[in-house]
């Protein structure tokens, strides 16, 4: 599970902050809107999967800018 919250669009860059599971550790992803390749990343100091929590992070993103939708102030995203 990751919560992303704070997400902001601006140019052709989306952004938020990022918490894994239920931590208080902040991690803070940047993300072209047209190649939907990561420009940036803060990684959370949560200890475990810092990649992993990134990756998804990175795919609710893209998810959120392909479905037209309008853009959410925060979701949590789950998988198993």
């Amino acid at each position: 599970m990751v919560k992303l919250f704070n997400i902001v669009m601006k140019d052709n860059e989306i952004s938020c902050d990022y918490t894994p599971e239920s931590s208080d550790k902040v991690g803070h992803v940047v993300v072209d809107t047209k190649s939907f390749e990561i420009k940036n990343v803060r990684f959370s100091d949560y200890e475990f999967g810092k990649k992993m929590y990134v990756s998804h992070v990175r795919s609710e993103l893209e998810k959120m800018l392909t479905s037209k939708a309008q853009i959410p102030k925060e979701i949590t995203a789950m998988w198993y």
